[in-house]
C-alpha cells in the first residue's frame, strides 16, 4: 500500500470540508425549503424533509472526515487509493 503524504491528506481534507460538505449543506437547504412549501404534496414534503436530514448527516460526516485527515488519521471507511 502506498503511503499517503501529508499534503495529499490536507488536500483531501479541504475537498471534504469545502466541497463535499458544502454540496450536502446546499442539498439540505433545498430539501428544507421544499419540505416547508405548502404548495407541495404531503408526500413530497415528507420526502424532502427526510432527504434534508440525510444531507445534513452527510455534511457532518464529511466535516468529521476532514478533521481526521487534518489530524493525520485516515478513517477506516475512507479509501484514498
Amino acid at each position: 500500500m502506498a503511503r499517503i503524504t501529508r499534503a495529499r491528506m490536507n488536500a483531501e481534507a479541504d475537498y471534504f470540508a469545502n466541497v463535499a460538505a458544502a454540496r450536502s449543506d446546499a442539498a439540505a437547504e433545498d430539501g428544507e425549503r421544499v419540505a416547508a412549501d405548502p404548495t407541495r404534496s404531503d408526500h413530497t414534503r415528507a420526502c424532502a424533509g427526510c432527504a434534508a436530514e440525510i444531507a445534513r448527516g452527510h455534511a457532518s460526516e464529511y466535516r468529521e472526515i476532514a478533521a481526521s485527515l487534518r489530524a493525520g488519521e485516515i478513517p477506516d471507511n475512507l479509501d484514498l487509493s
